[in-house]
């Protein structure tokens, strides 16, 4: 029987869609099938696909084990919201001989928060990278945003981080760390008050780093703040009406991305006891829906996540235990508990695996 050959394009275009766990096997098969994955255009081809799937939610963990051989390690948990009551991926990754105290992502590259330096890196493809701080370096009181660049001319991506002081006493002292030169630079913005104590929420959309908290300014007033890497200025995004106000008007809130491309947005109203899912569109703020809050005695923080199969809202709520709650309109929540006796959570988000290699990677990182 006469095979049928297919050609280079269209093999492109099929791999390009399946998902980035996959292709990692899949280099092994052919030297032209491994020089096609690792290629930097093809990469950034299969991330824009991956975006706009229905990302896995993530939830990430200290554990509680510390290996001899490899110190504090993260374990990363993904769900797929079409079968909640199956977990998807938990992969240790080793970090350091100190745990992590937060996480921030872009594009399928990690940024780990350690007492005395940060750590850059895709566990998909095993690749790390370390990066030393200056002596003003504090994790408890310092915000951090991964994200990047574009360079049209060459096509490539620049990749950055930034890093400010929160805390109502401190200045808003602002530094950015470019991949490229291995060094941190300060940024003078002026109109930058910083925020009072630590965002609530983060979010990375196209290589802009979002966050969400409350100001200085002494009126309990929320604001959401982007970073443009290539201003290198903060710019502030208005909140949509219902949460303009003091804390009391809204209970929980916290940032997200729909269908790969918008910021979102959920909140609890405390006068109604409705929950609201927001989405940015055009620079405006448009109500996508508001179910009421699950019938369930909840404490801590909500992440929340779209599924666009059957337009329902999930959401996460991290209090000692893990729980995921699914619900929609006019629908009761479905409670499904998913772990409990895990370390402190890091980071929950809808991450994407991706296979972005880090900036600046040297096999003598893992050395």
């Amino acid at each position: 029987m006469a095979t049928m050959e297919l050609s280079s394009d269209l093999v492109e275009e099929i791999l390009s869609r399946v998902p980035a766990r996959s292709l990692v096997r899949l280099k092994s098969t052919c030297k032209q099938w491994k020089t096609l994955i690792t290629e930097p255009r093809f990469v950034n081809k299969h991330l824009s696909h991956m975006r706009c799937r229905e990302q896995q939610f993530t939830v990430f963990n200290n554990e509680h084990i510390v290996s001899p051989l490899f110190g504090s390690t993260i374990s990363y948990v993904g769900i797929d919201f079409n079968k909640p009551e199956k977990c998807g991926m938990n992969l240790p990754f080793p970090i350091a001989f100190s745990p992590a105290n937060n996480i921030s992502h872009c594009d399928g590259l990690l940024l780990y928060v350690t007492k005395s330096m940060l750590l850059v890196a895709n566990p998909l493809l095993n690749q790390k990278r370390w990066i030393k701080c200056s002596q003003r370096f504090d994790h408890s009181m310092d915000a951090y945003g991964l994200g990047y660049i574009f360079n049209q001319s060459p096509g490539s991506y620049d990749y950055k981080v930034v890093r400010f002081r929160c805390g109502i006493r401190d200045s808003s002292r602002v530094e950015v760390y470019t991949f490229k030169s291995d060094s941190w630079k300060v940024v003078v913005d002026k109109n930058f008050d910083g925020f009072d104590g630590l965002p609530l929420s983060s979010v990375c959309l196209r290589g802009t780093p979002y966050w969400l908290g409350y100001n200085k300014s002494g009126n309990q007033l929320m604001s959401i703040q982007s970073f443009d890497f290539s201003k290198e200025r903060f710019e502030p995004l208005i909140l949509p009406p219902p949460s303009i106000g003091s804390r009391n008007l809204v209970k929980y809130i916290s940032l997200g991305i729909f269908r790969g491309d918008k910021l979102s947005l959920l909140l609890e109203c405390h006068e109604t006891s409705k929950l609201h899912l927001w989405v940015m569109k055009k620079q405006h703020w448009s109500k996508l829906m508001t179910v009421d809050v699950p019938q369930y005695p909840i404490y801590g923080k909500y992440f929340s996540s779209f599924i666009e199969r059957n337009g329902r809202l999930a959401l996460f709520i991290e209090s000692g235990n893990i729980s995921i709650y699914i619900g929609g309109e006019n629908q009761d929540f479905e409670k499904i508990e998913y772990f409990s006796g895990l370390g402190r959570t890091l980071s929950d988000c809808s991450y994407i695996q991706s296979l972005l290699q880090v900036p600046g990677f040297s096999r003598s990182e893992e050395e």
